[in-house]
């Protein structure tokens, strides 16, 4: 869960790579923080739900939704496989915040994506479509416009990252 934590703070990063970026220094040894309403866990089907009004913290950075679902594999060493966070999901790191319904960390492909409406702001620099998918280990990503609409952007020049 601690990798797909920080994985999600790229996500704030990697969607706005144009804005200048501090250096995050998150550390992912610090302890991952969970509260919700309700948690439901099947180890034969390999996954853990946490249910109501969600927020994990680590650091720096919150994650909110109303479900976060990690799904792990079946060995002995419970490798997550990747982790889902839906319903009014928001991720916040210093002035960067996320927002969509569903957001999915895929863990062995190194990948985010955020869909149902979802949009990355920075400041006063946007940017919005209908899926936003950062490929964490290439530094890159992708706005997808889709059928219904298409790539909104808004730079702000000169703004401060922090």
């Amino acid at each position: 869960m601690r990798i797909a934590l920080l994985s999600l703070i790229v996500l704030l990063g990697g969607a706005l790579a144009y804005a200048e970026q501090p250096d995050l220094n998150h550390d992912a040894s610090q302890p991952v923080h969970v509260t919700s309403q309700r948690l439901e866990a099947d180890d034969a089907k390999g996954y853990f739900v946490f249910k109501g009004d969600v927020q994990a913290q680590q650091g720096d950075v919150n994650i909110y939704a109303q479900q976060l679902t990690v799904y792990y594999s079946d060995s002995d060493k419970k490798q997550i496989d990747r982790v889902v966070a839906e319903k009014d999901v928001r991720i916040v790191q210093l002035n960067r915040v996320a927002t969509g319904q569903k957001a999915i960390f895929w863990e062995n492909q190194s990948r985010v994506e955020l869909t149902g409406d979802p949009k990355v702001v920075q400041g006063e620099s946007v940017v919005a479509g209908e899926k936003i998918i950062v490929y964490l280990n290439d530094s890159r990503s992708i706005v997808e416009g889709g059928e219904k609409g298409r790539v909104k952007a808004v730079f702000v020049p000169g703004e401060s990252a922090e």
